[in-house]
């Protein structure tokens, strides 16, 4: 009995001493600041932070880590340092499994230099030039506020419109349509041969049969169109001749807002 106990004795004296006895001098994984069993120390991640410690025992290889084990990602997109090969990448950015933005790696390959994209300067947008007028009637519309009706005829002594009068018409017309809340009056002249007050009815069955045209035929508001007629009272030449007798028997289409119209146009004001 008393040599199991002098055995018993001599074995717990020598296990305090197994734990302080020196590692081997080529010795790996040797944990210094651990309280016992200093090797061979465990390393399972290979982090080189011992599993004595490690708060991150699956930390991806290659990654670069704190002193508890967990990977380190300075730029915060997600891929960690040492693994990064893009380790600036301005916050929010998207990368790719590199840690760069994309297109960046492959350039990396090509054996170009990688670089961060810049934010590139919008162009400043030219100014917007406005389509030239489609026509002679929308030319006069928009640079002078009005329209004189070329080639309108009528039956003599009549309101009754001739159909060679359609093409101005609807010339006209389609000029007018572009501008929905233009407010036309439609204004019916003659010339001094006959009577003045019939002349004057006669401008006005005139300048109404051409608003009637409009109406009918393109898509406009009626409270828009008003037809007046001013006879003999406004011409326009001496009437020394047939070619001015013609001037005088005219339809003018003339806008009453102005302001409608496309900005620095000079409008003609009637005499």
């Amino acid at each position: 009995m008393r040599r199991y106990v002098i055995l018993l004795s001599a074995l717990l004296c020598w296990v305090p001493l197994a734990w302080a006895w020196p590692p081997p001098a080529k010795a790996r994984f040797v944990d210094p600041q651990a309280p016992c069993f200093r090797w061979p120390a465990v390393d399972y991640d290979g982090d080189g932070v011992f599993d004595r410690i490690d708060r991150c025992p699956d930390t991806p290889p290659g990654c670069t880590v704190d002193k508890w084990g967990c990977e380190k990602d300075s730029d915060g997109d997600g891929v960690c340092d040492g693994r990064d090969q893009c380790p600036d990448t301005p916050k929010g950015m998207k990368v790719d499994r590199n840690g760069c933005p994309a297109g960046a790696h492959a350039m990396k390959d090509t054996g170009g230099e990688a670089k961060m994209p810049k934010e590139v300067a919008k162009p400043t947008a030219p100014p917007v030039t406005p389509a030239p007028p489609a026509s002679e009637s929308e030319r006069q519309l928009v640079e002078q506020g009005r329209i004189r009706l070329e080639n309108v005829y009528f039956e003599t002594a009549s309101a009754q419109l001739l159909s060679e009068s359609e093409t101005s018409l609807n010339e006209a017309g389609a000029a007018l349509e572009k501008f929905p809340d233009l407010k036309i009056e439609v204004e019916g002249h003659t010339d001094t041969r006959g009577a003045a007050p019939f002349n004057m009815r006669l401008s006005q069955a005139r300048a109404e049969a051409v608003r009637q045209y409009l109406l009918e035929h393109f898509h406009l508001h009626g409270e828009n169109l008003t037809a007046k007629g001013y006879g003999e009272t406004r011409p326009e030449t001496k009437e020394r001749n047939e070619e001015e007798l013609l001037r005088n028997r005219r339809v003018v289409l003339r806008v009453l807002n102005p302001d409608v119209l496309p900005k620095s146009v000079k409008v003609d004001q009637p005499h």
